[in-house]
């Protein structure tokens, strides 16, 4: 059987602006298959942007900064678990990821790592064992299913 690790990302940009802009990168891969059980809990990394633009996006000079926290997330994460998406929306860009162990990345809620910058950043871990939250992101879910409600 074919790990979520065997396969390659797949990233597509995705962009709504029904309520405000939202941009989607979604690891296509990741989301087909979903759920991969071996990685059961969802890690939310949101990172407040320091000079959104009206829209809430990231001008330019932040786009480096925040492909550095990307870059430093899935170096942690390593084969323990896997980045799945990025939103980025009102001002914040959350890391969507799935984990097989939360330690980790738990220490990014006191401290993130070293040359990040000064952002602000929150974690948030939740248990889910169907990958309801990223099958939430790619508008794949099933008929009754309720949307996954992350810890405030």
């Amino acid at each position: 059987m074919t790990g979520l690790h065997d396969l390659p990302p797949r990233w597509e940009q995705l962009v709504d602006d029904l309520e405000g802009l939202v941009v989607v990168e979604l690891d296509e891969a990741a989301a087909e298959g979903a759920p991969w059980p071996e990685l059961g809990v969802q890690l939310v990394v949101t990172v407040t942007l320091q000079d959104p633009d009206p829209d809430g996006q990231p001008y330019a000079e932040e786009h480096a900064v925040l492909g550095r926290w990307r870059e430093a997330l899935v170096r942690a994460l390593g084969a323990n678990g896997r980045l799945v998406a990025t939103l980025t929306a009102d001002g914040v860009r959350e890391h969507v990821a799935y984990v097989r162990d939360p330690e980790v990345v738990e220490a990014w809620a006191d401290a993130p790592p070293p040359g990040l910058g000064s952002h602000e950043a929150q974690v948030a871990l939740v248990p889910d064992p169907t990958w309801l939250g990223l099958r939430e992101i790619a508008g794949r879910l099933e008929g009754g299913e309720e949307p996954l409600v992350l810890p405030v």
